[in-house]
């Protein structure tokens, strides 16, 4: 009996581990974002020209795309361009941004074609001028 039960044991903790191994050897083949600019939760003081993603491996490009809607809703963006670093894209901003809270929302696919999504905030807050000149 002693043997039956450690038997299943032995089979059941095979399988799990199988399927352990499995699904990180499938994450491998999934892209995944590593960094973006900006940040999640980055408080910037200029308006940015670009956002731009950096990934687990190289994006398939006419597949990614970002948009941004901040306070005064959707912002003018290009299209996903290649950078100097090939698992990386950037997409230029086509419009000044103006003080407030800005929502990116980001798309891409590696090299097995599944397409993954995200999103993430800044905020935007120009320093004030110094008006202390004639004090």
């Amino acid at each position: 009996m002693n043997t039956s039960i450690l038997g299943r044991v032995t089979s059941i903790t095979a399988a799990l581990s199988c399927f352990a191994m499995l699904g990180m050897a499938a994450s491998a083949w999934h892209l995944d974002l590593l960094d973006s600019y900006p940040k999640a939760d980055q408080v910037l003081t200029e308006s940015p020209d670009t956002v731009r993603f950096w990934f687990n491996q190289e994006p398939d490009i006419p597949l990614a795309g970002a948009s941004i809607d901040g306070p005064s809703g959707r912002i003018k963006m290009g299209k996903a361009q290649e950078t100097d670093d090939p698992k990386s894209f950037k997409v230029e901003v086509l419009e000044k941004l103006e003080s407030g809270t800005y929502t990116v929302v980001w798309r891409a696919a590696g090299s097995d074609g599944h397409v993954i999504r995200g999103r993430f905030t800044f905020q935007l807050q120009p320093t004030a001028p110094n008006n202390t000149a004639g004090l």
